[in-house]
């Protein structure tokens, strides 16, 4: 027999030793038990799908009733192929721009459970205060974005010669149509693509000018 082998069976013999030294050790007696662990509350799992989808939603509701306010007197012009690109467009950078303001807000609460669980050191109150800077950022931008798309249909109506929104009764100039005997207004769909090719071209001289 080779010094391999002999040294095979030698550790081999050890083992069976071992194993048959402790068939009665009972593993379980030295684990900690659910009891003895600490409180670590429960673990929530976020679900950022679903703020997503939310946020997405919120935005087309703005985006749709922006667009009802502004063109429903019009209902072509509504379903024209630009304005509705145009609406998903601007309501996918409205949907982003609130998902971000929720997560810092989330991102907010969270660092607030830190300092309320003894986390006061200066720079975790510094963090604090910059997410505030954060929040009121985010605020400012949607603000900004929501007068931004109501300056442009606003914009808009008047580059395309339509009424203005208030004034009920007043004397009002309004779009050339024909007039359908429940109110409301028909007009040619090449009209329409000329009056908003034409609109666009005068935004962009407007523009260029300034």
């Amino acid at each position: 027999m080779s010094k391999a082998d002999k040294e095979r069976n030698r550790l081999q013999d050890e083992f069976d030793q071992i194993q048959s030294e402790n068939t009665d050790f009972d593993i379980s007696k030295h684990l900690a038990r659910p009891e003895d662990l600490p409180d670590l509350g429960e673990i929530e799992i976020y679900d950022y799908d679903s703020d997503l989808t939310d946020s997405s939603k919120q935005s087309m509701d703005v985006l749709e009733s922006l667009v009802d306010l502004y063109l429903s007197d019009v209902p072509q012009l509504r379903e024209h192929p630009y304005i509705k690109n145009k609406m998903k467009e601007d309501a996918t950078v409205y949907a982003e721009a609130i998902f971000l303001a929720k997560m810092t807000r989330k991102n907010f609460l969270n660092q607030l459970r830190q300092v309320d669980n003894g986390d006061n050191s200066a720079r975790m109150h510094e963090v604090v205060n910059q997410t505030i800077g954060q929040i009121r950022e985010n605020a400012k931008f949607l603000s900004g974005q929501r007068t931004e798309l109501e300056k442009f249909y606003k914009t808009l109506r008047g580059d395309l010669g339509l009424n203005e929104l208030e004034s009920p009764g007043g004397n009002n100039n309004s779009i050339e149509s024909d007039e359908l005997p429940d109110g409301g207004a028909v007009m040619d769909n090449r009209k329409l693509n000329e009056m908003i090719k034409q609109a666009m071209v005068t935004k962009e001289e407007d523009k260029r000018k300034g």
